[in-house]
């Protein structure tokens, strides 16, 4: 026997005894049985529109209680339930996005410090094996432990870029260093870096062009770190074009912006290697990177450094053709 039969017995027992203690007539007390009988099945199914909901919302948080923020109550009926629903549904999402977004910044996290460690153990394991080598009073003659000193100094340099690429950009990340803004002749500060690199583009021989900017007024930025945008930039072209090749630094004013742009006659970059070319660490030759003297920083450092200053970074490449950057400044309105 059911449940549910059980219970209409129990009910009609109950309105039986009713109506002989109140003396009713025996056809009155049969007409309350059917009348409980008729209304039952409606009971019953009005229990389970009212019990569902709650036994779905109820699933549901024992899922999310459990770990599972994936779950979700969906659509019920009834303004009340729904409106539980729906705040039950929104928790779990928010929960959910939370934990991703942890998730994300403790993989970049790994991965920033297996990047640190990885680039730091090739230039120290060098400075140990020619160190190793001195002491032992090996090689005898003067010329081979000089070169062997230049190599452990040119080691230290690498690791010294490295840290202070880091440095840079870690205060860059966090905010702490936040742009001092003044009237910044972008011309002159793009021929003071140009000079100083002629003399790397001149071992190369390489024709590095600055053409005149066009006029403008003052752009409003932190001269220190609008060099070291100019800096990254042309170093990173002067280095990865071949010799006899031609870099040319040039601008151009747009509606309320200027561009400015650092083109390269260099080998040229594959497209699947763009979107990540800004990353940190990223490279798309690292053996000729690292021979270069690079860290894998300087482009993050530069995204980074425009985009504080409400700009942007682009980059236009084709293998064999060379590379196009360019960003973006707001110009005084």
């Amino acid at each position: 026997m059911t449940t549910t039969v059980k219970l209409f017995l129990a009910l009609a027992g109950a309105v039986l005894a009713g109506a002989a203690a109140a003396s009713l007539p025996a056809w009155g007390a049969a007409a309350a049985v059917l009348l409980l009988a008729a209304s039952f099945p409606a009971a019953r199914g009005l229990s389970r529109s009212l019990g569902q909901p709650l036994h779905d919302i109820r699933e549901a948080a024992e899922k999310i209680a459990a770990g599972d923020f994936s779950a979700r109550v969906g659509p019920v009926p009834g303004d009340e339930h729904r409106q539980l629903a729906a705040a039950l549904d929104k928790m779990a999402a928010r929960i959910q996005d939370d934990l991703s977004r942890l998730e994300r910044v403790e993989k970049m996290r790994k991965d920033f410090v297996a990047n640190v460690s990885h680039e730091l153990r090739t230039p120290l394991a060098a400075v140990k094996a020619y160190a190793e080598t001195l002491v032992s009073g090996e090689p005898q003659d003067v010329k081979t432990r000089q070169e062997f000193c230049r190599e452990i100094e040119g080691n230290a340099d690498r690791m010294t870029r490295l840290v202070d690429d880091l440095l840079t950009l870690s205060s860059l990340e966090s905010g702490a260093r936040s742009p001092t803004k003044e009237p910044v002749s972008l011309m002159r500060v793009a021929g003071e870096v140009v000079a100083a690199l002629k003399p790397l583009a001149q071992r190369k021989r390489i024709v590095l062009r600055l053409d005149p900017f066009p006029d403008m007024p003052g752009v409003p930025a932190d001269r220190g770190q609008l060099k070291q945008v100019f800096t990254n930039l042309i170093d990173n072209a002067v280095k990865y074009t071949p010799e006899a090749g031609v870099v040319r630094v040039h601008a151009a004013v747009g509606k309320g912006e200027v561009r400015v742009t650092v083109e390269d006659s260099g080998c040229g970059i594959p497209a699947e290697h763009l979107p990540r070319i800004f990353e940190r660490f990223y490279r798309v030759d690292k053996a000729r990177s690292r021979e270069q003297g690079g860290t894998g920083l300087g482009l993050a450092i530069v995204k980074h450094i425009v985009e504080a200053h409400a700009g942007s970074v682009a980059i236009q490449s084709e293998p064999g053709q060379g590379s196009t950057f360019s960003f973006t400044l707001p110009l005084p309105s």
